[in-house]
């Protein structure tokens, strides 16, 4: 058969922490690093809310929805959810200063859930490019709403 792994090698060791105080730690640096992100992206936050035309025409009111996404680029750019915007027929976006701005669907895809919407105004808080690229697949992510 072959030898047997060798787990303990003999050599001296620390002594561990006593069960919670290294969880501590970790769990302020990961609160102070998701507070960090979130003040930082923060201001490019939007919400966003859908009116979808009515199920049938028997004086039925619009359906309505919500969603959450961010502006990308200073020109008004914003990524959110296809399920947010797909069918709607009147989207408005709140701006984390305060705005209320019409917006227009520019692309919708079911498949991978995204979609991107369009307001127009100026001074735009958008996410750096910077910050959006240094976002690899299989990273933990926090939503951040502002409703």
């Amino acid at each position: 058969m072959g030898a047997n792994p060798v787990l303990d090698d003999g050599s001296p060791r620390s002594a561990s922490p006593a069960r919670g105080e290294g969880d501590a730690a970790l769990l302020d640096a990961y609160s102070a690093a998701v507070v960090a992100a979130s003040d930082r992206v923060s201001p490019a936050v939007v919400h966003v809310e859908v009116a979808q035309a009515p199920r049938s025409a028997e004086g039925e009111p619009p359906r309505r929805g919500s969603g959450s996404g961010f502006v990308f680029t200073p020109d008004g750019f914003i990524l959110t959810n296809s399920h947010v915007v797909h069918g709607a027929r009147e989207l408005k976006v709140f701006l984390a200063d305060g705005r209320k701005l019409a917006a227009d669907l520019i692309g919708d895809d079911p498949d991978t859930d995204l979609a991107v919407i369009r307001v127009s105004a100026d001074e735009l808080a958008s996410l750096h490019r910077d910050f959006v690229q240094a976002v690899t697949q299989g990273q933990e992510s926090v939503e951040r709403n502002h409703r």
